[in-house]
């Protein structure tokens, strides 16, 4: 018994390092934003970044991230949208470069 649930536990071990291997992380220059800073009763806080034609979310950023990324787009800033390849659809950061 000892022995299968060593097997299962590698096998399960191994799949995890698989998956966590095939999220590759990306990034791209956002183009245009959208903020949703009072969203509809019971809807997350959302700000959306359009790269490459393409809209990517990130779901509940803080008050400072939506600060920034207006302040960004106001001043010419690059705002940076990063997500891994398993869900490109939503951002796992965003990234301001001043330049």
């Amino acid at each position: 018994m000892q022995q299968h649930l060593q097997q299962i536990a590698q096998v399960a071990v191994q799949y995890i390092q698989q998956q966590v291997q095939q999220q590759a992380l990306q990034a791209g220059i956002a183009t245009g934003y959208i903020d949703v800073v009072q969203p509809l009763p019971g809807q997350p806080s959302v700000i959306g970044l359009v790269i490459n034609n393409q809209l990517r979310v990130l779901f509940n950023p803080n008050a400072q991230t939506h600060d920034q990324v207006q302040e960004a787009f106001a001043f010419g800033h690059q705002v940076i949208g990063i997500w891994d390849s398993q869900t490109p659809q939503i951002l796992r950061s965003i990234q301001i470069r001043k330049i």
